[in-house]
């Protein structure tokens, strides 16, 4: 029983260090967020948070491996849900693009955006198994694509998958820079446009 309650009260404590440093960076930027700062928040001492992370890095990449934790269990449902192989590659690429459209902390995460934090500050260990986590969602939008289009080599389907990637991630973009007006279009408009290219092209 004292086990458990340890193990309780250490995730608490955890998931307060984790809010409280997402809260310091959607408004600092990686950069000049403190870790005195995050403790502040988090009620406790900064050799606290030290016990249980390395540092800001360690606490930015475990708040982008939830991130894209969720966003693998988001796409995964919702491809499983489709009733045709169509439907299923187009429920994975949107539900991609569902998850992140009202999620813009979630974005600059994935992207790096943040003042100050970059691939390669994360260091090597970090940033691969990140990349291992986004993958395993792309992975999705592989299988859906080689399901419906069973002709293709598997070196079509990446280069699919990695297209698809880069649309969506250029969509979200424009979606949170308002960028997409100033262009006369939507970034929903520019998925669909961009779906049904595939579509055609698969068919």
């Amino acid at each position: 029983m004292g086990r458990f309650k340890n193990e309780k009260f250490a995730n608490f404590k955890r998931r307060a260090i984790l809010d409280a440093a997402a809260a310091e960076f959607a408004e600092k930027g990686a950069d000049k967020a403190s870790m005195r700062a995050i403790a502040a928040a988090a009620g406790m001492t900064t050799g606290a948070i030290y016990t249980m992370f390395d540092g800001k890095e360690d606490i930015y990449a475990a708040l982008l491996h939830e991130s894209l934790s969720r966003l693998n269990r988001y796409v995964a449902e919702k491809t499983e849900a489709a009733e045709s192989p169509e439907e299923a590659v187009r429920a994975s690429i949107m539900a991609f693009f569902d998850y992140y459209i009202d999620r813009l902390f979630e974005v600059q995460l994935g992207m790096h955006s943040f003042s100050g934090f970059n691939h390669g500050s994360l260091g090597r260990d970090r940033d691969e198994r990140l990349n291992a986590a986004l993958i395993e969602t792309l992975d999705i939008f592989a299988r859906t694509i080689s399901e419906f289009a069973k002709t293709l080599s598997a070196d079509e389907v990446l280069a699919e998958r990695d297209a698809i990637f880069s649309c969506l991630m250029g969509a979200l973009s424009l979606a949170h820079t308002g960028r997409a007006e100033s262009i006369g279009t939507t970034p929903e408009k520019i998925m669909q446009t961009h779906l049904n290219g595939l579509i055609r092209r698969l068919s």
